[in-house]
């Protein structure tokens, strides 16, 4: 997370194009074309194309297809099953987040190609990892530490995905199984994205949450709305998000996710996506905030809380399909990293023993989706 390896690929994957002496074609592809359009082709699009702009003769946006000045094609394109992979032969394949592909759809890919490149975080150990032994296969680690466009604040975040219990002279405290002590967090999700190493993540608690093409998320004058927030002051981001229902499927999309955001602020973002005075706005409990908002006409109000409300509004929510646009970036970060918490000192057949208690780190917008399901539909539900 946050090495930066997919906008590195795709960079040099065009100064391929751009070179090439004879017209050759690349294929970046990924698991659907939401995660696409909010993944790999927004990162071309935001910080590889301006570079190449004088090396690229026309962008077809319909097809996303960038033609360059040598003839080269490079195409951005999903391939849903097996038999789509059994197309055309090509130059270059790019897989992005590989571990979401099935074995033959990447054999059937690789099987047209003259070179592949993947890229992934090893969450858990999947067919990219025998790869590692073929001698034609070159391997790459990297972390957030390799990428030097990461703000100080993000690379804390990062590596305070688990805390670590340390010696007097300041090195890891390790258990007699070899393993480190860990204070708070998860060791699983420290060595995936702080490190890049494999590791074996369990618990996500939000496993089944689909993301859609933008295109496809209700518009606003089609349903009823109802907006929640996580207030985040200085250092944690205040996360909003608008939220309908539709039958059993949740509809969530992240309106902000920034850091000190003043009520004047929080204002204007909700107005600007379809908010209405009548509507409320399901907060945490921060009386001043709450106050202060209502002062400027925003119907602000405590989210229902209580003894268990967390577990009880994550079970409402499972209770649901929820569906998300490709969008909300941050969002989509967030759901990966909610997981349940770990009990590092209990081993249950050579893992730990996985708790019923949130992480709590990571979690703004999934914070604000729980205000607002839990205190809206809950009610809804029991009546």
């Amino acid at each position: 997370m946050a090495a930066g390896k997919t906008v590195n690929i795709l960079g040099a994957m065009a100064t391929m194009c751009a070179e090439d002496i004879n017209p050759t074609v690349s294929t970046v592809t990924s698991m659907s074309m939401p995660h696409m359009k909010g993944g790999a082709l927004r990162d071309f699009e935001m910080y590889v194309y301006g570079t190449f702009k004088g090396d690229i003769k026309k962008y077809h946006k319909t097809d996303h297809l960038f033609t360059f000045k040598s003839g080269s094609l490079l195409e951005f394109k999903v391939f849903e099953s097996e038999f789509a992979a059994r197309g055309p032969r090509r130059k270059r394949l790019f897989i992005n987040e590989a571990n979401r592909f099935d074995y033959m759809t990447y054999f059937q890919l690789d099987s047209r190609s003259e070179q592949t490149i993947i890229d992934y975080n090893p969450t858990l150990r999947f067919w990219g990892h025998d790869l590692e032994n073929d001698p034609d296969t070159v391997s790459f680690f990297s972390d957030h530490r390799h990428n030097p466009f990461l703000t100080d604040q993000k690379h804390r975040e990062i590596e305070a995905l688990c805390t670590f219990e340390y010696n007097e002279d300041g090195t890891i405290k390790f258990r007699e199984d070899g393993q480190p002590v860990v204070l708070k967090g998860s060791l699983e999700l420290w060595k995936v994205y702080a490190r890049g190493l494999t590791g074996n993540i369990t618990g996500i608690i939000f496993p089944n949450w689909e993301c859609i093409d933008d295109a496809d998320f209700p518009k606003d004058r089609e349903q009823d709305w109802i907006f929640s927030i996580d207030f985040g002051y200085t250092n944690d981001p205040t996360a909003i998000v608008k939220i309908c229902k539709v039958a059993n499927t949740l509809f969530i999309k992240e309106l902000a996710y920034e850091t000190a955001m003043s009520e004047h602020h929080i204002r204007s973002i909700l107005l600007a996506n379809g908010y209405n005075s009548n509507m409320p706005l399901y907060c945490e409990h921060d009386p001043d905030m709450i106050a202060a908002l209502r002062n400027l006409g925003i119907l602000a109000m405590p989210a229902r809380k209580g003894q268990g409300s967390i577990n009880a509004g994550i079970k409402l929510i499972n209770s649901y399909d929820v569906k998300y646009p490709h969008s909300s970036k941050n969002l989509h970060t967030e759901r990966g990293l909610y997981i349940w918490e770990v009990d590092e000192k209990h081993i249950v057949d050579g893992k730990p023993k996985v708790t019923n208690i949130p992480v709590d780190r990571n979690n703004h917008l999934m914070d604000a989706c729980r205000y607002g399901v839990y205190t809206k539909f809950l009610r809804t539900e029991l009546k």
